[in-house]
């Protein structure tokens, strides 16, 4: 599905990946963690196709990704920046409707098919009572929510995710977490998201990879990768790893302050 083989990337002289190897051959949701500046983000856009990489670095089932057209591509994999454009004039429906691009050769005459994907997408993120609001007008928990569901409506087999739960409240974080797993269980996608939130990732991960300094430092599940040592050596700072009693998974909590 994935294969990533000794890929660096740099940004002039500026080395951000070094040496990045891993596979994901089945459906999953892989956690990318670690400090700002490891290069969590870059890795998702070098996986993505929008930042060059060398020849034979990058496979996407089992093709190098300098040999896919870009529509063939964006059948494939999605991406979800961090930080989303600002869109004027454009509505809910509009947006999510973006997500069928890829399928039209010319155009914007949807297919019967990306009907029923938008409206799939539209119900499952619970957006029916907003389809005719203009995005601008939208808090940025709800702007979230709806690029969700345009990548939902691509219906890639992968979807990349740079801070999913960014703008997002309690509730609504832990509604898509929840609805992370269950994307990769009833419709057997692969998803790699990063997040800052390290108990985000315990909750919601097959796998976490865990990057510093440009490498991956650890990779495993949550309970091989995030110990109290590792965050200690990778973070700089104390944590307690708990197991609460009400608590279906370990807890990540600062140590004293």
């Amino acid at each position: 599905m994935i294969r990533v083989k000794d890929l660096d990337f740099a940004y002039g002289k500026h080395q951000i990946l070094k040496g990045i190897n891993f596979s994901i051959d089945e459906a999953s949701v892989i956690s990318l963690i670690g400090p700002n500046g490891s290069g969590k983000s870059t890795l998702l856009k070098c996986i993505s196709g929008l930042l060059p990489v060398r020849d034979n670095t990058v496979y996407l089932f089992g093709k190098p990704i300098e040999n896919l057209e870009i529509k063939e591509r964006a059948k494939l994999i999605s991406y979800l920046p961090q930080n989303l454009g600002k869109l004027h004039g454009v509505n809910v429906y509009e947006l999510i409707s973006m997500g069928r691009a890829p399928y039209h050769s010319s155009g914007w005459i949807s297919s019967e098919e990306d009907l029923e994907k938008i409206d799939w997408a539209i119900e499952y993120m619970n957006l029916n009572s907003m389809v005719h609001r203009p995005v601008e007008k939208l808090s940025g928990g709800e702007k979230q929510r709806v690029w969700i569901a345009m990548i939902l409506a691509q219906d890639t087999p992968i979807i990349l995710l740079d801070e999913p739960t960014t703008y997002m409240d309690l509730k609504y974080q832990y509604e898509l977490l929840k609805t992370l797993k269950d994307i990769k269980i009833s419709f057997n996608k692969t998803i790699i998201a990063v997040f800052h939130d390290i108990n985000h990732a315990i909750k919601v991960s097959d796998y976490v990879f865990l990057l510093n300094e440009g490498r991956i430092y650890l990779s495993g599940t949550s309970d091989e990768v995030i110990t109290e040592e590792t965050v200690k050596k990778v973070y700089d700072i104390y944590v307690h790893v708990c197991n609460f009693r009400k608590c279906c998974h370990k807890v990540v909590v600062p140590g004293e302050i």
